[in-house]
C-alpha cells in the first residue's frame, strides 16, 4: 500500500521545486475566474506569508499533488485558508483526504480555529462525504 503524505516546503527551497509545482497550479487555476495566475503565488510563499505543501506518494516521478495555504487572522478567529489544492490528474483527491490531516495539524499548531477552502463541486462533495468537512456557503458570480 502506498503512503500518501504532505510535506511543508521550506521557502528557501521554492526556486528548486517551482518548475514542478507551477504547472499544477496553472492547471488548477483554469477553473477559476481569472483572479490569479500561478506566478502570483511565488513571492508570498517565498516570503513565508503562504505555505506550499507537496504531496508525495512514494512513487518516483513528478509531484502528484500540492496545496497552497495561508493563515488568516480575523478579529475573533483564525483560519487556514486553502488557496490551491491541485492534483496532477485534476482528480484523484481521495487518497489525499486522509493525508490532509497533516495540514490540519499544522493549522492547529498555528492557532487556527478551522480550515476553509473554495472548491469545485466535485472536490467539495468528496471533502464533505469522505472527510467530515461541512459546506457552509456557495459562491456565485456574475461577469461584469
Amino acid at each position: 500500500m502506498t503512503e500518501h503524505k504532505f510535506h511543508l516546503a521550506m521557502p528557501k527551497d521554492l526556486p528548486y521545486v517551482w518548475p514542478d509545482v507551477e504547472p499544477l497550479i496553472t492547471k488548477c487555476l483554469k477553473h477559476n475566474s481569472g483572479e490569479a495566475e500561478a506566478d502570483l503565488f511565488f513571492l508570498p510563499i517565498y516570503q513565508g506569508q503562504q505555505q506550499l505543501w507537496i504531496g508525495l506518494d512514494g512513487n518516483k516521478g513528478s509531484i502528484p499533488t500540492i496545496v497552497i495555504t495561508e493563515v488568516i487572522r480575523y478579529p475573533l478567529k483564525s483560519v487556514l485558508y486553502v488557496h490551491i489544492w491541485a492534483t496532477k490528474s485534476g482528480q484523484d483527491y481521495g487518497p489525499w483526504v486522509q493525508a490532509f490531516e497533516e495540514i490540519k495539524d499544522s493549522a492547529r499548531v498555528n492557532g487556527c480555529d478551522f480550515v476553509e477552502a473554495r472548491a469545485r463541486k466535485g472536490l467539495a462533495k468528496k471533502l464533505v462525504t469522505q472527510s467530515g468537512w461541512t459546506e457552509k456557503q456557495t459562491i456565485v458570480t456574475t461577469q461584469l
